[in-house]
């Protein structure tokens, strides 16, 4: 059995990392465990992160607190949306996304082990 404390107090307590400092991704404050092939975790920080899509599945994304501006790339253009804490966010396989977070986010996040890419740069769609 697993247990991780992620109500209001024990969130507030993490450190938020400011993704500007650093040069590698930074760990989950409770660390990564597995769940039907997803590497599951949580992620504290202020900042954006580079671009990613995951080709072997969908990703699920809990705001816990704070907000994230997040950018989907879609065909027909960009798709962006304020998520706050409280929402649940799949993030459809496949897509480009990106969380802007200037005033800082913590979000649990369930994401497909396979199939990862990332970018610093904005993606191209085709």
């Amino acid at each position: 059995m697993i247990i991780h404390d992620l109500g209001p107090k024990a969130v507030d307590q993490m450190v938020r990392v400011d993704l500007a400092s650093l040069d590698q991704e930074p760990a989950s404050p409770i660390g990564e465990f597995m769940f039907h092939g997803c590497t599951c975790g949580m992620a504290s920080f202020s900042g954006r992160p580079p671009w990613e899509r995951h080709t072997a599945g969908d990703e699920l994304l809990h705001v816990l607190a704070g907000e994230s501006l997040l950018t989907l790339l879609r065909e027909t253009g960009p798709v962006s949306r304020t998520i706050r804490a409280g929402e649940l966010v799949i993030v459809p396989q496949g897509t480009w996304h990106n969380n802007d977070a200037p005033d800082g986010v913590a979000m649990l996040y369930m994401t497909p082990s396979e199939g990862n890419e990332h970018s610093w740069e904005r993606p191209r769609i085709a």
